[in-house]
């Protein structure tokens, strides 16, 4: 067991794959691309060639999964109002450690699903991002993809804006790890 990490968080992973085997339904960068570079203006939808969104942005991809977690859950709640603190590790594919993500979330709904608003710093050797968001949590256990803004602060990405994709990859790892995807124009 990681030293440091809920044992609710250590379990989601887990308590999500007896749930529900599910369709992932990733974003592709490609499609993350195209999103993000037309938000940003740097692609006119309907004009410019979608596969050359991905030319203007700067793409990241990363395995996530938690270091430190606490949670506050005062139970006069019932949910709503549970505060989560967390230090992630990034990944590369060859399994170095390349960043962190450092922040919190609120549950802000718990039925009929649990709703979470975080707000972190994503920071790398190269830059570092503000990335803010809800997610929905029934969804993300059930491996659907959820997105996050991110907007660069630092480094290679500041001036940059765009989009933090996530979903569960491996439910069985305790902690469970997810598939992370930034892509900012």
């Amino acid at each position: 067991m990681a030293a440091g990490v809920d044992e609710r968080a250590m379990e989601a992973g887990a308590d999500a794959l007896r749930a529900y085997q599910g369709d992932q339904g990733p974003l592709s960068v490609d499609a993350l691309a195209v999103a993000a570079a037309t938000v940003a203006g740097l692609h006119e939808p309907g004009v410019d060639d979608p596969a050359k969104a991905v030319d203007r942005c700067l793409v990241r991809t990363v395995t996530e999964f938690a270091e430190e977690l606490t949670v506050s859950d005062p139970p006069e709640t019932a949910g709503v109002g549970t505060t989560v603190r967390y230090v992630e590790a990034f990944h590369d594919d060859k399994g170095n450690r390349v960043g962190t993500m450092t922040g919190g979330a609120v549950v802000v709904q718990m039925k009929p699903h649990m709703w979470q608003a975080h707000r972190s710093v994503a920071t790398f050797d190269d830059g570092a991002l503000d990335i803010t968001g809800l997610i929905d949590c029934n969804a993300l256990g059930r491996q659907m993809t959820q997105i996050f803004r991110a907007v660069g602060t630092s480094g290679v990405y500041a001036g940059r804006a765009g989009f933090l994709a996530f979903e569960l990859s491996d439910p069985t790892r305790k902690p469970p790890h997810f598939s992370v995807t930034i892509v900012v124009c």
